[in-house]
């Protein structure tokens, strides 16, 4: 900035000239371009920043600045990862992990009598295996449900319990119970037990229902079914070892 003066013996007029770095609206933000809705003129400066505002009204008339300075403010975290979903699974699907098949037993030994009760059991329990399904590690559990009965003579029952033995259920022999059977004719017959499973797995947040049941088809058990003759006689087996029947 320059200044320079002249006078004429009874006032003294002082000029000034300033340069300024540019008078290009594009290049300044400090000028004005006298757009519409602009009324300081074409190369007038426009109005101080909201920034000096601010500083402004931090300063007392020293200068020193009474205003805190404003906290930077974090940056928003980077979103996490979504976790996949645990995988869909059906009840087909667990086919793999089925427990193994159940041979039925009747008692006694696998031997019954025509015309009277043969009772039949089935040792089904809860079953827990370990695996990995789809890539994911999880943990299946098969608990039984129902009994399907195959007898081998065209009969066949349903039921939900796996049947106890004549001394379990405090019964005589050949007395009827939930799960024995009664063979008409004397023979052998080929006997099974198909067992329904109902299942649940763990992801590792805890066990969840499989909807559906899963059947672990039996492996054939040979029955013999003979044939009762009774007869009269006046001393038991042990008094007469060779009698009738002994």
């Amino acid at each position: 900035m320059g200044l320079c003066g002249s006078t004429d013996g009874s006032s003294l007029t002082i000029s000034g000239t300033q340069q300024q770095p540019s008078t290009d609206p594009g290049t300044d933000s400090n000028w004005s371009d006298g757009g519409p809705g602009d009324d300081t003129g074409p190369g007038e400066p426009s109005g101080p920043s909201q920034e000096a505002i601010d500083l402004a009204a931090c300063m007392d008339d020293s200068g020193t600045t009474r205003c805190a300075p404003r906290p930077n403010r974090p940056a928003p975290p980077a979103s996490a990862p979504s976790t996949p979903g645990a995988p869909t699974i059906t009840i087909s699907d667990l086919a793999r992990f089925a427990p193994a098949s159940i041979r039925a037993t009747a008692e006694p030994g696998n031997v019954g009598i025509a015309g009277m009760p043969t009772n039949f059991t089935a040792a089904a329990s809860t079953q827990i295996q370990d695996g990995e399904l789809f890539g994911v590690p999880l943990r299946v559990r098969f608990v039984p449900a129902g009994y399907d009965y195959t007898y081998g003579d065209g009969s066949s029952a349903t039921v939900t319990t796996p049947g106890q033995t004549w001394e379990a259920l405090g019964q005589a022999q050949f007395t009827p119970t939930p799960t024995s059977h009664v063979y008409r004719e004397p023979g052998i017959y080929s006997a099974s037990v198909d067992i329904r499973y109902t299942a649940q797995v763990d992801l590792g947040g805890g066990w969840t229902d499989i909807p559906g049941q899963l059947t672990t088809s039996g492996a054939a058990q040979e029955i013999r079914i003979l044939e009762a003759r009774t007869a009269l006689v006046a001393h038991t087996c042990h008094e007469n070892p060779a009698g009738v029947g002994c």
